[in-house]
């Protein structure tokens, strides 16, 4: 296999701008979503579970890595789960598999996060219209998470259709075939 390409989301965007990104992401995820549901919902709405919307504040983020793992579960093996801080003192889960997988399974693995826990999300809020400001809250914060992954999947599907992607410390390797003459 060759290597066609090296990603690193990190060096090429910069963290400051990929911060921005989903900044961007949640303010115009949680007003697109707020007014969408607010167009159909005529309950008042009630701050008597707050204490569960922190807690599911805090939640989202291992919930997101737990289902990339699940993704990978037979490939759980080769895994290595490893914890790293950010700013000194945000804890960031980070998941590196060690060997390469088919670019259609890895982007797979990057869009089950986003899929599961947003279709959850938008049916909590529909099935309890009295917490629709928490549901949008939370539709768009884990939306903002899913920026790094969603800009992964952007660059995996213009590579070569037979690519396999390998992680290595300089970032996301994509490896093909050897082309015969």
């Amino acid at each position: 296999m060759h290597c066609w390409k090296i990603l690193n989301l990190e060096h090429h965007y910069g963290t400051t701008r990929i911060m921005i990104m989903s900044v961007i992401v949640f303010f115009t995820v949680f007003s697109l979503s707020y007014v969408t549901f607010n167009l159909f919902n005529n309950e008042h709405y009630t701050d008597q579970l707050f204490w569960l919307f922190v807690i599911t504040v805090f939640a989202i983020y291992p919930i997101h890595k737990c289902l990339h793992f699940l993704a990978l579960y037979d490939l759980r093996q080769h895994l290595k789960l490893r914890v790293r801080t950010q700013f000194y003192i945000i804890p960031i889960l980070h998941m590196r598999i060690r060997e390469p997988l088919s670019k259609n399974r890895y982007i797979l693995a990057l869009l089950t996060p986003f899929i599961v826990l947003n279709t959850a999300l938008i049916l909590g809020t529909l099935l309890f219209p009295a917490y629709t400001h928490y549901g949008t809250l939370l539709l768009a914060y884990h939306c903002s998470l899913c920026v790094i992954d969603i800009l992964y999947v952007k660059y995996l599907l213009n590579s070569p259709k037979d690519s396999q992607i390998e992680e290595t410390p300089k970032g996301y390797e994509i490896l093909v075939p050897p082309t015969i003459h």
